[in-house]
């Protein structure tokens, strides 16, 4: 899409923000109005409109699209995407463990063990644990703690989250890091450990590098996002 307008700017609208192009607020793909909770979100989606060239290129600016995806998809699919998350406890990776070789072993007792410690500790979540890949069933009790965390939580900040669990592929990590219980960096180690560890024993191939660089910057996004709601 060609650029069509050459002024942006802010308007606060009672507590939230709306960005504006020559005057008309931006709408998200669905025509909902986009409007934000936090001015600092609002600033970060003007700059990345204002950034744009002769052309709108959506892939850079990925404030804006977790703003739409927010207003679009979780506003309005609240229960939907809790139960996607709930789903994600049922099954999380931490809970599946190698049995070979020793070192990927003690990888994943090392960095998951102490994960699932801190899921019980802090939020009295005890999830199981099994070798290999055969299911574990886990107590509907604790994922019914779970879900009764997600049920608090703005749809906004719902929007991180969920892009945390996806790219870690576990609730334990992605729940973690939205609580800023460890880094970007260590939970993109933890979600990754294995691949990681397979990387570094063979190597990897350029295509892997790129989907494995989009990944992280996903990760980096979320985060970025979800600062950006608790700004005040």
């Amino acid at each position: 899409m060609k650029r069509f307008y050459k002024k942006v700017t802010v308007e606060r609208q009672d507590e939230m923000f709306a960005v504006l192009l020559d005057g008309k607020q931006i709408k998200t793909p669905e025509k909902e109005l986009c409007i934000m909770p936090s001015r600092q979100m609002a600033d970060v989606v003007r700059a990345e409109w204002h950034n744009q060239g002769g052309d709108i290129v959506p892939a850079t600016m990925p404030i804006t699209k977790l703003a739409n995806t927010a207003i679009d998809r979780v506003q309005k699919r609240r229960d939907e995407i809790i139960d996607e998350l709930v789903k994600y406890a049922g099954s999380d990776q931490l809970c599946y463990r190698a049995e070979h070789p020793s070192e990927l072993v003690r990888l994943q007792n090392k960095i998951w063990d102490r994960l699932l410690c801190w899921m019980k500790d802090e939020n009295d979540i005890g999830l199981k644990t099994s070798k290999g890949i055969i299911f574990v069933e886990q107590d509907e009790s604790e994922l019914a703690k779970f879900r009764n965390i997600l049920n608090d939580i703005g749809s906004f900040e719902l929007t991180a989250l969920y892009s945390m669990v996806a790219v870690t592929g576990s609730t334990t990590i992605g729940y973690a890091l939205f609580k800023n219980h460890i880094s970007v960096e260590q939970a993109w180690e933890a979600g990754h450990l294995d691949e990681n560890f397979q990387v570094s024993q063979w190597g990897t191939d350029e295509e892997a590098e790129e989907r494995r660089k989009n990944l992280k910057n996903e990760l980096n996004n979320a985060a970025v996002f979800l600062a950006l709601c608790q700004s005040n």
